[in-house]
Formats: structure tokens, sequence, C-alpha cells
């Protein structure tokens, strides 16, 4: 990314939720920064109004040094923005007889110009790091040509990454042509850990620190098989466990129970926001059976072509469901290992 960025190469970075992707953002961006340019990181997630994409690209811009027009601060002020409070819905007024819709628009025209205006001033780089940019469409379903409009036109000024947590419609949004940003970014995906990669890595820390795990981490990684954001949760128990007095006999299954009763109120709220078909389907997942098989179909009282429907949805969905490859013909599994044992556990 960092190569891609100094060539001002455009990259479109997709990956499931909690695999990681806000933290590769986030050490793109000090990396970056440690070679003199300037960088930031717009966390354009859940927006749902064009004020509040105006208000988060301010938000995030203000870390960047003063811009000649002084764009950032004097939106900030219009826009009611207040810094670091999670969960802000910003409230744009209108001005001069222009109804607020359209003082938010040309509040993010001209946000959106900062970059350039820093580059004419002073030379340099600015990188533009977009997380969750499918959600632009949420705020607006023809956002991405607004933002494409302003961006085309600062050339060795701005770098930018668009990242997303949902891959098909990262997709849809870079590769079908009527859209703005058709084929304008080179394609990432962030895949899962690499096991062994991984393992040494994870033992070569501990070792570091005088722990043994006799082979707990190879016992983790395989529960986990790469999990991104699981492994690191269950790494960071283990480490704990052995830094104790007394560490268990099995340090794999104590990690394991930690981790879960960790997550254990996130596992429930997602259960209980599922229909029943989709609960059957996910435990189906969760115990290696063929969701639409006679088996399962014939346990519940259900059509196999109603637990069909249900896994479709789910794989739509993208949070929690997959497909083993591309296509239609991948076998689909459950992402959070976690998830799966919390089921298998119920």
């Amino acid at each position: 990314m960092q190569s891609a960025a100094g060539d001002r190469v455009a990259i479109r970075l997709a990956a499931p939720r909690r695999f990681g992707k806000t933290s590769v953002l986030d050490a793109h961006v000090a990396a970056m920064r440690a070679v003199g340019h300037r960088a930031v990181r717009v966390d354009l997630s859940k927006v749902a109004t064009v004020g509040d994409v105006a208000a988060r690209v301010a938000e995030a811009f203000s870390a960047l040094p003063a811009d000649p027009r002084r764009s950032v601060r004097r939106w900030m002020e219009r826009l009611s923005v207040s810094a670091g409070v999670p969960g802000l819905r910003v409230r744009v007024a209108p001005s001069a007889g222009r109804p607020a819709s359209d003082e938010a628009r040309v509040a993010l025209l001209e946000l959106l110009d900062v970059p350039l205006r820093l580059h004419e001033a002073s030379g340099g780089l600015t990188v533009v790091c977009m997380d969750e940019f499918q959600d632009l469409l949420v705020a607006d379903n023809a956002l991405d040509g607004l933002v494409r409009s302003v961006i085309q036109h600062h050339g060795d000024g701005a770098a930018y990454v668009f990242a997303g947590s949902q891959p098909s419609v990262m997709r849809e949004l870079f590769a079908d042509r009527k859209r703005a940003f058709y084929g304008q970014a080179r394609p990432l995906d962030l895949p899962r850990l690499p096991v062994e990669e991984a393992t040494r890595d994870i033992e070569a820390l501990l070792s570091a620190d005088g722990l043994d795990a006799a082979g707990a981490v190879d016992e983790l990684m395989l529960f986990t098989q790469g999990h991104p954001q699981r492994t690191l949760l269950l790494a960071h128990h283990l480490y704990n466990l052995l830094d104790t007095p007394e560490p268990p006999a099995d340090l794999a299954a104590a990690a394991i129970d930690l981790a879960l009763a960790e997550t254990r109120d996130a596992q429930q709220a997602l259960w209980d926001g599922l229909g029943r078909v989709e609960r059957i389907v996910l435990m189906a997942l969760a115990d290696g059976q063929p969701v639409s098989g006679s088996a399962v179909a014939s346990e519940h009282r259900v059509a196999r072509s109603t637990l069909r429907e249900a896994l479709e949805r789910l794989l739509a969905d993208e949070r929690h469901v997959q497909r083993d490859g591309e296509g239609r013909e991948g076998a689909p599994f459950l992402l959070d290992p976690l998830l799966a044992e919390w089921l298998r556990r119920r």
C-alpha cells in the first residue's frame, strides 16, 4: 500500500468485519506520516446523511496541517462538529435560503478539495484512507459520483485508499460500469493470517518474554484458522494465562473459555436478532452439517428451499457467513470461530 500511495495509485481494500481492516489502515497512515507525508483515516461507518459525511471528513481533516483557505475550521464550525463525540448526529443549518442538504453538499465539495489546496500551498502528498466507503451509499446512492468529481483532479497531491467491510458492495462500486469509480482503484483483499507464519510470530513474542506455550499456539491457530481479530484475542488471553503463577494445564481451552466469556453478550445479541430459520442455518454450519440437507430439514420441519433462502440472506449480509472460495459453489462457513464454538455449546 505504501508503494501504491507513492505512485498515486488508488487502492480498494475489502475485508469482512473483524478482519483487521481498520488496523491496517491506521498502520498505513502511521507509516506514511513516518516518512513525511500527510495522512488521515476518514471513518464513514454508519453515516446517514450528506451532512454526516461532510462532518466525518471535516473531523478527520482537522488532523492535517492548516489548509490555506481554512476550509476545515470554517466548516467544522458551520456543521457544529464536536470531534471525539461518538455517535454524534450533525445538524446542518440552512444558510441564505439554501436547504440544509445543499449546504452539506457545498461543505463536502470544499472539504474534499483540501488535499489539493495543501499540495498547491506547500507541495507534498496527502494520503486519505476512506474507511467503510460503501456506507456513502446509505447517505446518498449517488454520493460516490460527487466524491469522484472532486478527487479526480488531485493528481500528485493526494493518494486514496477506499476500504469497506462489505466486499460485494465494494466490488460493485468499482467494477460496475455505471458507477463513478469504475476501474479507478487497484483491488486488494485482506485474507486470513497465514497460519504457519502467525504461529511462529506468536511463539517468538512469547519466547521473548520467557513464556513457553507448549503447543497451545498450534491448537489455537487450528481453532481460529487465521481469523485476524480472533487470533489476536486468543493470543492475548494465552499470554495472560502464561504470565500467572499457576497456568492451567490446558492453556488453549482456557484461552478459548476466556474469549467466549468476553464475547458472550455480543453473540447473544446476534442470536436474538435472527429469525428461527437463520438460527437453524447457523447451528447447522457450526455443527458441520449440510445446511439444506434432508437431515436438518427433517429435524426442524423446515422446507429445504426455505433453508437455502435463509442461507442466501446470511451470505448477502456478509457479516457472519461466507463461501469457501469464489462463486456460488464454495461451501458456506461461519466467519467467526468463536461464534461457531458458542453455538456448539448452546
